[in-house]
């Protein structure tokens, strides 16, 4: 009689198999799921220390803008001078402490030794609190630069509620400044098309003592045909025996002013003399806009200037301007058409009036300070502009008789006024990263 091998059975293999692929089955899903707790504790902590970091970041934009509000109302600081009303403190006395501590800050603002601080002088204290509990602190530095001048860095900084996360903002601030008026001619446009009527009045010493220049261009296009222009020194610029621009003040008209015949420097029977200065593309600014305000490249930039007023048209331009006592610029978004027969601005409160879109300046109208166009200049009938006028693209004088006349008054004003031109952001001076 044969006995059956109970370990050789079918049945026998087939049930250690099975308990053998279970054991794998079962360790493969305590590996994922391990796997899968341990991703999602590892979210969690990505989740938390993204939350954590925006919450300090947002506190150290916070801190920022509670600097440029300083900055704002104590454009002064720009001035970098140690003690007085504005305490700045040479970093090399504090080398070892943020944010001086292996900078290339040449003085902080006096946050760190004293308690007289940025918001001590607003609201008391040296950090600032968000609705959340949130603290932040703010930081200024001054540094002096042959190369690009003085630059003024706030810095801010913010933990978490926590305090387990940390930011760090900073951005620039530079002075925005109009270019010595003496350096900026009647017109300064690339192209200037000479035909039609009308009349520059040289700046006297443009070009150096006794040197008159009447226009600064790139290219002198002189395919208009039939014109009736000319240009002139200030004391050939005469209403019969006066010289207009000594007896002649802001609140009348002009037009009764015309350039002396004989005494023209250039006029439209002749080739344009030295006093039209023309250079070539490749020596001529790439940007009027950016050689008349340095620290600026378009149109929106000029609205991060303190105290810019911007309107929307120049409808009621004349009552606005009649306002300044100062040298004030206004900003146009849209187009702009200065009513005609209108006086805008003075010799003391000149306007610096930049138009976005197109320019027009109507008949009868005399305007005290520099205009710039971005787009189409259009000068119609003896409208005169007393100052400078400035185009990014070409001009046409081509409308009868328009009048640039060089004001010495009215440029001193701008050079009197500097300072009212305040700080504006260094572009692309934000960072978030610790130098």
């Amino acid at each position: 009689m044969k006995l059956n091998n109970h370990k050789h059975s079918p049945s026998y293999q087939h049930g250690a198999a099975t308990l053998l692929v279970s054991i794998v089955l079962l360790l493969g899903i305590t590996l994922i799921t391990i796997f899968a707790a341990r991703v999602g504790v590892m979210d969690q902590r990505i989740a938390g220390n993204e939350y954590r970091h925006k919450e300090a970041q947002a506190a150290a934009d916070a801190a920022l803008d509670q600097a440029a509000s300083f900055i704002t109302n104590n454009t002064g600081l720009y001035d970098g001078t140690i003690g007085g009303t504005y305490p700045w403190v040479d970093c090399a006395t504090v080398a070892s402490q943020f944010p001086c501590a292996g900078s290339s800050y040449n003085l902080v603002y006096d946050p760190i030794t004293s308690t007289t601080t940025i918001e001590s002088l607003q609201d008391g204290g040296k950090g600032i609190t968000l609705a959340s509990g949130i603290e932040s602190q703010t930081y200024l530095t001054y540094t002096n630069s042959s190369s690009v001048g003085n630059i003024l860095t706030a810095i801010g900084t913010g933990k978490s509620l926590d305090e387990t996360g940390d930011a760090y903002a900073q951005t620039s601030y530079t002075q925005i400044t109009l270019l010595t008026p003496g350096k900026i001619p009647p017109i300064m446009t690339p192209v200037i098309k000479l035909s039609g009527s009308f009349t520059i009045v040289a700046d006297p010493n443009g070009g150096g003592e006794g040197v008159p220049i009447s226009a600064w261009v790139s290219t002198i296009d002189l395919s208009g045909g039939a014109a009736s222009w000319q240009t002139c020194q200030l004391g050939s610029y005469r209403d019969g025996a006066d010289i207009c621009s000594e007896t002649l003040d802001d609140t009348v008209t002009w037009k009764a002013c015309s350039c002396v015949v004989g005494e023209t420097l250039s006029d439209s029977s002749t080739t344009p003399n030295y006093d039209i200065v023309e250079v070539g593309s490749s020596e001529f600014p790439d940007s009027p806009f950016h050689y008349l305000f340095p620290a600026l490249n378009d149109y929106d930039d000029i609205l991060t200037v303190p105290n810019v007023q911007e309107i929307t048209d120049c409808s009621g331009l004349e009552s606005l301007a009649a306002t300044f006592t100062k040298s004030t610029i206004v900003a146009v978004s849209g187009d702009c058409s200065v009513p005609a027969n209108s006086i805008i601005a003075s010799r003391d409160g000149p306007i610096l009036l930049v138009v976005r879109d197109d320019l027009s300046i109507n008949a009868n109208t005399d305007l005290f300070g520099l205009a710039f166009g971005f787009q189409d200049i259009s000068l119609n009938g003896t409208a005169t502009i007393h100052g400078s006028l400035i185009a990014e693209d070409p001009t046409n004088l081509s409308t009868g008789g328009y009048t640039q006349v060089y004001d010495e008054f009215v440029l001193g004003s701008f050079v009197e006024d500097l300072d009212s031109f305040g700080l504006a952001k260094q572009k692309y001076s934000w960072v978030d990263i610790r130098p």
